[in-house]
């Protein structure tokens, strides 16, 4: 069955601008071709004695270099056998700005909807389940994923609950979250305990007690009968001599309590600290990636996001290249985010011109493919 294209998409528009095609590819005929067409050319106007023929003659020559570049070097997503990839980006919540106002900028930024919505939220009694942030995202047709903290914000050195959590100190506020959940009724992805492989995280490196805590609040809502969540194991990935078996594996809640495998990973570039350093799209993911095939549940990249630099553009484009055809991943989220507070690099879009336009021309190639799908 056909489906129709995603809110927000405006067919007709070009979907590839020449000023991205001249990267590094491999030279076949039509290269040859061309350069054998351009050189006799040049040779033959140098031959001519008339001004308005060699002016004639040299636009000639470089609308055939353009079209050429064009005929020639597709964009990796522009090409055969790629596939439709969900995405979407996160926006923070804060008083400083309406939520939904950055929702629908977001649309306007980007030239098509994201699919996914990723915000965070904490354990503070007060906040509870986000029933109103869930049905203003829904609305946009945005699918929220709520990234839950094990930790109570504005408590200065906290240790994190994971403790607390699995002896049921926290099931009042846990039983309550799943039934608002439930009574609203709208899917919702939920990231319990993101990163919990990581160090910088108070709920980090404590393998079991996360996998107690986890299952804890899983079977109360599952108990509650709160169909409407889907849990998202979403560590870190691996990196440095970190381990799938000791890293990764040793976090895993279970099949029968997992849902969905979410990857958060980012290339920080050379400038953030001495531990990071510039890395390709494939060093930050492949490890991790391959080392999740083992969950066989459907694969996302949780967070994503390239620190600002001159070869950031070429970073969001060999990025969206190699996800277009990898059939492994079902989707990711890119973390379009500035807080210069945080002294954290500038991960947004935005951040230069061409990254945007790259992005935005992929997002629009991309929504093309929804009608190669079939339900």
């Amino acid at each position: 069955m056909v489906r129709e294209l995603p809110a927000g998409f405006r067919p007709g528009k070009e979907m590839v601008s020449c000023r991205h095609l001249f990267g590094p590819r491999e030279v076949g005929s039509w290269d040859l071709f061309l350069f054998v067409t351009i050189f006799t050319f040049i040779q033959f106007s140098k031959k001519v004695t008339f001004p308005s023929m060699r002016i004639l003659l040299l636009s000639i020559i470089s609308h055939l270099f353009i079209w050429g570049a064009v005929l020639a070097s597709p964009t990796e997503w522009g090409s055969k056998g790629g596939h439709h990839v969900e995405w979407g980006v996160y926006e923070m919540l804060t008083r400083r700005y309406s939520w939904e106002d950055r929702l629908d900028q977001a649309e306007k930024d980007f030239g098509i909807r994201p699919q996914f919505v990723l915000f965070f939220r904490d354990l503070n009694t007060g906040r509870g389940f986000p029933a109103e942030r869930v049905e203003n995202a829904h609305a946009r047709e945005m699918t929220p994923v709520i990234s839950l903290e094990i930790s109570r914000w504005g408590r200065g050195n906290d240790t994190g609950y994971l403790k607390e959590v699995t002896e049921g100190k926290f099931d009042k506020f846990f039983r309550q979250w799943a039934k608002d959940a439930k009574a609203c009724g709208l899917a919702v992805i939920l990231r319990f305990g993101f990163e919990m492989n990581g160090d910088w995280f108070p709920w980090g490196n404590q393998p079991e007690s996360f996998i107690n805590a986890w299952r804890r609040v899983y079977n109360i809502f599952k108990e509650l009968e709160c169909n409407n969540i889907q849990w998202m194991f979403s560590p870190n990935v691996l990196w440095a001599k970190r381990t799938a078996k000791k890293d990764l594996y040793n976090y895993y809640p279970g099949d029968a309590y997992v849902d969905v495998i979410g990857l958060d990973g980012y290339n920080f570039g050379d400038h953030y600290d001495k531990w990071h350093k510039w890395q390709t799209y494939e060093e930050v993911f492949e490890s991790s990636i391959r080392a999740c095939m083992k969950f066989n549940k459907p694969l996302y990249i949780s967070e994503i996001g390239c620190a600002d630099d001159l070869r950031k553009s070429a970073w969001i484009k060999d990025f969206l290249g190699k996800i277009s055809k990898d059939e492994r991943i079902k989707g990711f989220i890119y973390f379009n985010h500035f807080n210069p507070r945080k002294q954290e690099p500038n991960w947004r879009l935005d951040s230069d011109e061409d990254s945007l336009r790259i992005f935005r021309e992929w997002a629009e190639v991309n929504a093309t493919r929804i009608l190669d799908m079939g339900e």
